[in-house]
């Protein structure tokens, strides 16, 4: 497939509304045949008969309780439309820029998937109500479950997101980066839907040696768990990451001794390990299935290694003490984990790790590995519903969650070194050319996390490694294109200092921007924001403040329903012995 027609195809296929309606109709055959299938029960109003049907029909083939179910299911759902959408969004950025219209293909599949989310926790609360589910959280009729609260939260906040972002583009230019602060209401309200799913199987008393379906079940719900964690690594597994690369294991590391050590302590010796090997195996097998795919994100990380280490930590130390396996997970995470991510990302990620990432990367990881740990520590005892275990003191994972929040926070600057680069372009040959560059100091380079040469948003991603082959002089690996709409920088990050230098831009009438043309240039190296953030622009700084602060309200919502439902969740008496009848719903339809 030659370029334009490849460039072509990248069109057609984000622009595509088949795989949206694909599911959609999917799912309304499934909850057509539900209706089908299920009771209406004895109640005495019509429209609670209607509405009982599909919890009971999923009671009946799932067996735990239905409105956990179904609230589980349509949160789900709701996840995988908005995940595709998210993704397709993400990639139609990066290799075509702008879309024209709000309500696209990937657009629509968001807002669609997040309002999924918050309909599921209403869901969740309504057929509570009608079932009479006993819960300690009631209005009158109204019975809320615990576990509905961080639902509501999540995807509240996310669909809120979806109008904030329009009014952000309309006020600072459409900025084309993952880590805005609308995006990161919508991206972090589905990344955390795992995790609210787990809490609403230990919610309704589903643990997971009940059944095979309910083992089953955990198991998705812990894949999820880790998926989401790991969502907000779009910005390094799409190319173009305007973030220092020390997110990356840092995050890998949150991720995974989050998911893995919760894993082992619900559901049991290497059940993390292989959720890890199948999450492996099913990603890398549809990046290589999927050739004409526009953008083919990378994989972020090998996790293998990451639940490896935890289910060493559990053979040689035990789980009983939980602090101690905690502190002893994360730290296995951290290095033996972060070894195995660092052979992966040094031959598969975009901007290969070196070893100038390791003493950032596991100063950091050992601190945020081990509060993590800690954190799901205390989840799993409420997930896996354990009242054989002790409860870790409060004050402690507070700490744990300040410890993660100020490692997060701590590279978060981004600054411009005081470089120079005198820029060749040779080897011109259709659009495409080389890129020879001498630096000034000599030295600029020597340790960079990466320098390399590449264009976007003519139709894919072009990347090239600059190649030292004399003191302070570099050459890129192949050509790189700088023709049509194509947009090719110069990109050197070393640390905190991210800076760039442009090689060609298009002139951009919609934005009043002159063309940069592909020529010979000696200039210093400027903030990356300025080129690859070209279509942005200065705005309301009320609006900013504003924006930012209700981000961080947001997270202090989050925060707080989850902690309050894993604190009401979380067995406080002994076990009910293995003798006493089986825990039942009170679905009146059931009987």
């Amino acid at each position: 497939m030659n370029l334009l027609a490849a460039i072509d195809r990248t069109g057609e296929v984000l622009k595509s509304w088949t795989s949206f309606y694909a599911m959609l109709g999917a799912f309304t055959a499934v909850l057509i045949f539900l209706f089908v299938f299920g009771r209406s029960g004895n109640t005495e109003s019509r429209l609670a008969r209607v509405l009982l049907r599909i919890p009971d029909a999923l009671e009946r083939i799932v067996r735990i309780p239905g409105w956990a179910a179904a609230t589980i299911g349509l949160s789900l759902f709701g996840l995988r439309v908005a995940g595709q959408g998210f993704y397709n969004d993400v990639a139609w950025h990066v290799a075509l820029g702008r879309d024209k219209e709000l309500f696209t293909a990937p657009h629509t599949g968001i807002v669609v998937g997040l309002g999924l989310i918050l309909l599921s926790g209403v869901v969740g609360v309504l057929l509570a109500s009608l079932q009479r589910i006993d819960t300690a959280l009631r209005w009158r009729a109204v019975r809320i479950p615990w576990s509905t609260l961080p639902l509501l939260a999540l995807g509240g906040a996310a669909v809120t997101g979806f109008p904030l972002d329009e009014l952000w583009h309309a006020q600072f230019g459409v900025d084309v980066t993952m880590w805005s602060p609308t995006h990161m209401l919508m991206i972090l309200g589905a990344a955390f839907v795992g995790v609210a799913g787990w809490l609403v199987l230990a919610d309704a008393g589903v643990r997971p040696h009940d059944s095979r379906w309910s083992m089953g079940i955990h198991a998705v719900a812990a894949w999820l768990t880790f998926q989401g964690l790991i969502a907000p690594l779009g910005e390094f597994s799409f190319g173009v990451p305007q973030f220092q690369q020390i997110f990356h294991p840092m995050i890998l590391v949150i991720a995974s001794a989050f998911a893995f050590t919760a894993i082992r302590l619900v559901l049991g010796p290497w059940w993390g390990f292989g959720i890890a090997a199948f999450n492996w195996v099913t990603a890398t097998s549809l990046l290589g299935s999927n050739a004409d795919a526009p953008i083919k994100t990378k994989i972020v990380g090998l996790f293998v290694s990451s639940a490896l280490a935890v289910e060493i930590v559990a053979l040689v130390l035990g789980t009983d003490r939980r602090m101690r396996f905690a502190i002893a997970s994360g730290i296995g995470v951290a290095t033996l984990g972060f070894a195995g991510d660092y052979w992966w990302n040094a031959n598969n990620a975009y901007q290969p790790w070196n070893t100038n990432l390791v003493r950032g990367a596991i100063g950091f990881g050992l601190v945020v590995g081990i509060a993590a740990a800690v954190l799901a520590s205390a989840f799993a005892r409420a997930a896996g519903h354990q009242d054989n275990t002790r409860a870790l003191p409060r004050p402690l994972l507070a700490i744990a969650g300040v410890a993660i929040l100020v490692c997060l926070a701590i590279p978060m600057p981004r600054t411009t070194g005081n470089v120079t680069a005198a820029v060749r372009i040779t080897d011109r040959a259709g659009g495409f050319a080389n890129v020879r560059v001498t630096l000034t100091p000599a030295n600029a380079a020597d340790n960079a996390r990466f320098f390399q040469a590449g264009a976007w948003q003519g139709g894919g991603l072009e990347l090239a490694e600059m190649k030292r082959v004399a003191p302070g002089e570099y050459v890129s690996e192949e050509r790189v294109p700088m023709y049509g709409n194509w947009k090719a920088l110069l990109r050197l990050h070393r640390g905190g200092e991210m800076m760039t230098v442009p090689l060609f831009l298009p002139a951009d009438a919609e934005i009043n921007k002159p063309e940069i043309p592909a020529v010979d240039r000696t200039m210093a190296f400027q903030p990356e924001s300025k080129y690859l953030l070209r279509e942005a622009h200065g705005g309301s700084r009320a609006l900013e403040v504003g924006i930012y602060a209700l981000l961080a309200g947001v997270a202090v919502l989050w925060i707080t329903t989850f902690s309050v439902a894993i604190a009401k969740i979380a067995p406080k008496g002994p076990r009910v012995p293995p003798t006493s009848a089986p825990l039942r719903s009170t679905n009146p339809v059931a009987a």
